[in-house]
């Protein structure tokens, strides 16, 4: 196996501890060819005052402190783009609370894009903080699966759980992406400010005839609850994040009329709606 240099991308917002946790965690790596990069998104705490200072003292990682917080797109595309600058021929972009489940997880990624240069990038098997699996994103989305199909499709994906295959797009808080292709689709949309930015970079990167593998013969965990209780405001923003998303990928993407938009997007508010319910009546 060749050894390429790999980027290793960390945004940080408000929560340095996770960050410097998740370079720790790094360690249990079996691939040592990497640099690490953590951005931090103008966090109004000290969370950049400790992590420039951390760098500085110990070089285990670089930093860049940007002036505003311009999202999880725009944050990451910093990074993304300081890997091409510099050489790195791939950049995994992961979240600061991730737990690697096996130090093969990086280098049997890489093996899959040296081997396969039709892919744009490769992410692992993930698990939910309560150890259940998600179901990997197979196929492209239509208004059926989106709305009506939304129960179809959720089955398909979790009957994929443990078979390797191509894919439509990948888990954002774990991505290993080819940084020669990141640069040819002018990498993550910055218009979307969260979420939706791994269908609209799907649609970007089958433009330029490649697509994504799922491997599901290694693992990362996912630390964010997914029994997590959001207050009514704090759902509200977080629908309207995904919805302000979601309309870029419908309407820019997909050409999908303003009806289709409105049946996904209230499907999509109804399901949230319903299930944040469910979970506080278990807490």
């Amino acid at each position: 196996m060749t050894h390429p240099q790999i980027l290793i991308i960390i945004l940080n917002y408000n929560t340095y501890e996770l960050t410097l946790s998740m370079i720790e965690e790094l360690k249990k790596l079996d691939y040592s060819y990497y640099n690490i990069l953590v951005v931090d998104n103008n966090s109004p705490n000290n969370s950049g005052e400790i992590l420039s200072r951390k760098s500085s003292e110990d070089n285990s990682y670089i930093f860049i402190q940007n002036d505003k917080n311009v999202g999880y797109a725009a944050g990451n595309n910093i990074g993304l783009r300081y890997a091409v600058e510099h050489g790195y021929k791939y950049s995994w972009v992961i979240n600061n609370d991730i737990l690697i489940k096996d130090s093969k997880v990086l280098s049997h990624m890489i093996t899959i894009l040296e081997e396969h240069p039709e892919y744009a990038g490769v992410g692992p098997m993930i698990y939910t903080l309560d150890n259940h699996i998600c179901g990997p994103f197979c196929n492209r989305p239509t208004p059926f699966s989106m709305t009506l199909g939304i129960g179809i499709d959720l089955k398909y994906r979790k009957s994929q759980i443990n078979t390797s295959r191509p894919v439509y797009r990948l888990f954002g808080c774990c991505m290993l992406l080819d940084n020669e292709t990141m640069k040819q689709v002018d990498y993550l949309d910055e218009r979307t400010f969260l979420y939706c930015e791994e269908d609209i970079l799907a649609e970007r990167v089958l433009k330029v005839g490649k697509t994504f593998y799922y491997d599901s013969n290694v693992s990362i965990k996912h630390m964010e609850s997914s029994s997590l209780r959001y207050s009514v405001i704090k759902l509200k923003t977080n629908i309207k994040y995904v919805i302000d998303s979601r309309n870029i990928y419908m309407k820019e993407y997909r050409n999908w009329n303003c009806v289709i938009r409105f049946l996904v997007n209230t499907t999509y508010a109804l399901k949230r709606y319903y299930r944040n319910a469910k979970r506080n009546r278990k807490i």
